[in-house]
């Protein structure tokens, strides 16, 4: 339930790692979270016997080849420094889908995988999966939009008279879409580094508070460190911070925008 729902409780204290020796079921886990992850009214669609429209779909494509890479990144990483090769790829496989698609599973402490899987596990928490999804982060398309934004902006310093057409999923964007994307995006971090600050004004480090107010803002779950990391917990926080992750994690399920909208004046006048 909490697989294909990206919503991550688990039943022991491990969370998936207690079926770390049964590899079928994180490969099984893994792909109902993969599903979760992916626009819902495209299933409607491909039962109506058009099967291929998953793959047709820019959003989708985009997902799918960057946990491929990511994948494919992180298990030679682990191989190179001597992990089995399929211990590796299942391991990585399903962490790296859990984080992506704000599940927050977690079936090994990924933390202590080096500095390279660190890193990239905290990109990683931004990321989220497709809109109309019950994953959570920025969603693909957001980061698909800013990609075509800065592509078309360098084009643009190297010819200075040229006209370049912003299309995504082979329609043009209309200009209140890439503004919605640039609102947001700035919100988004602004949310995440204030909180991170209100949690370090309470006395959390700098990977706690960071990370958790990262995590509760994307809805991953876990975060990184030896108390939010994924062999942690957050019980052990304050109660205060408690709280103000409470109020990260709603505006962020929310798209803060929304949540921001009720705390104008003219809202309510309406």
């Amino acid at each position: 339930m909490t697989s294909l729902a990206t919503g991550g409780f688990a039943n022991y204290d491990s969370s998936m790692g207690v079926y770390s020796d049964r590899p079928h079921l994180l490969w099984m886990a893994s792909f109902f979270m993969l599903l979760g992850a992916l626009p819902f009214v495209l299933f409607i669609r491909a039962w109506q016997d058009r099967a291929g429209v998953l793959w047709c779909d820019a959003q989708v494509r985009g997902f799918l080849r960057l946990l491929g890479w990511v994948i494919a990144a992180l298990t030679l990483y682990r191989v190179i420094n001597g992990e089995a090769l399929f211990t590796a790829l299942t391991q990585v496989t399903f962490n790296v889908i859990s984080v992506v698609t704000t599940t927050g599973y977690a079936s090994d402490d990924y933390s202590a995988w080096g500095p390279f899987a660190v890193v990239a596990f905290f990109y990683l928490t931004f990321v989220g999966g497709c809109s109309g999804s019950t994953s959570g982060g920025m969603k693909i398309f957001r980061l698909q939009i800013g990609l075509i934004m800065l592509g078309n902006h360098l084009r643009s310093l190297i010819h200075a008279n040229g006209v370049f057409s912003q299309r995504y999923n082979g329609r043009a964007l209309p200009d209140e879409v890439v503004r919605a994307v640039i609102a947001f995006s700035f919100f988004f971090f602004i949310t995440i580094g204030g909180l991170a600050l209100a949690l370090s004004f309470i006395g959390l480090d700098l990977i706690t508070a960071v990370t958790g107010a990262a995590t509760a803002v994307t809805n991953v779950g876990p975060g990184l460190g030896d108390i939010i990391g994924p062999a942690g917990n957050f019980s052990t926080l304050p109660d205060s911070a408690k709280w103000l992750l409470c109020i990260g994690m709603l505006m962020g399920r929310l798209e803060i925008l929304t949540v921001l909208v009720l705390f104008s004046p003219s809202f309510w006048r309406k």
